[in-house]
């Protein structure tokens, strides 16, 4: 996963000077460029044989949809993955307004900063993860809760760094990276941990329904309710101030407080993947039971 920040550094890096320079639609079609080199480049990858880090006689478990549907941990890391995208997709579209807003950055300038973010942060975390993920063999559910502990890590450090004044920059970006690269040890703990549930020939189902509502419901809410709530908390300070006239300053205030919600779904997150945890023993055995008894079959 050290794919997603990397790219949406570069990303960042490029479209913040860009659209300062020529405008947004420039910068969404350099954005479309490297597609014409990487697309054409995935014909010539050559897959690996499946199965073939699995032990064959246990690859096929004859495990139906709905037999996956009712496996309890998954249903809360399927949550979990709500309250991530929605955080992750929230704080990348508003991350370059609130530097612009609140910290009186350029469009560029900002830009580049929120690529550094996402560098630094995306990829320690990413690399943090997978280093507590291959280490986390105490139980089946310690990556569970190694991202549970991360999670409630982020809850202040995120709140600080969305407080910060206009005098304190440099503390809200550390503080942002932080918490960035917090929630980026997600995906290597419990995608992971989504293994240890299902049998191998179940992963593909399993990801497409996690994937789904991943996205449906956090990727595309988090950017939507976030701007609502910020242009909502904006008319709200107006009108506290007696102006008849919406301002930057008003929309600087009102982006500010709705970012809060980044630290309140962290918190959520941290909840969802303690639950997740209590059931993930219990549903791993069970797996490796069925997997077993379906190699002894075999």
């Amino acid at each position: 996963m050290l794919g997603f920040p990397v790219g949406a550094a570069l990303s960042f890096f490029f479209s913040g000077p860009i659209a300062q320079r020529w405008g947004w639609r420039a910068a969404m079609v350099v954005a479309a460029a490297p597609a014409l080199l990487l697309i054409p480049s995935l014909i010539f990858l050559k897959e690996p044989a499946r199965g073939a880090s699995e032990n064959h006689a246990a690859q096929t478990t004859k495990g139906s949809a709905w037999a996956v549907m009712k496996i309890p941990t998954l249903w809360w890391i399927i949550l979990s993955g709500v309250f991530l995208n929605f955080n992750m997709y929230a704080l990348g579209t508003f991350m370059p307004a609130f530097l612009s807003r609140v910290h009186g950055y350029t469009l560029a300038r900002s830009g580049i900063a929120t690529g550094f973010v996402y560098l630094i942060g995306g990829v320690a975390g990413g690399l943090l993860g997978g280093y507590l993920g291959d280490r986390a063999n105490t139980a089946r559910n310690a990556r569970l809760r190694a991202a549970c502990i991360l999670a409630i890590l982020a809850v202040p450090i995120a709140t600080a760094g969305i407080l910060q004044p206009a005098s304190a920059t440099l503390i809200a970006l550390v503080c942002v990276a932080i918490t960035f690269g917090a929630l980026n040890t997600y995906y290597a703990l419990v995608y992971s941990s989504i293994q240890d549930i299902v049998a191998p020939d179940q992963r593909g189902f399993t990801m497409s329904v996690y994937f789904m509502a991943m996205y449906l419901c956090g990727a595309s809410f988090g950017p939507l309710f976030t701007g609502n709530l910020s242009d909502r908390l904006a008319r709200q300070a107006m009108g506290l101030a007696g102006a008849t006239k919406m301002t930057e300053a008003f929309r600087a205030i009102g982006l500010q407080q709705a970012m809060l919600v980044i630290p309140a779904l962290s918190l959520a997150l941290a909840v969802v993947l303690y639950f997740g945890s209590r059931t993930m023993n219990a549903d791993a055995a069970r797996r490796d039971a069925r997997v077993l008894a379906m190699a002894e079959a075999v």
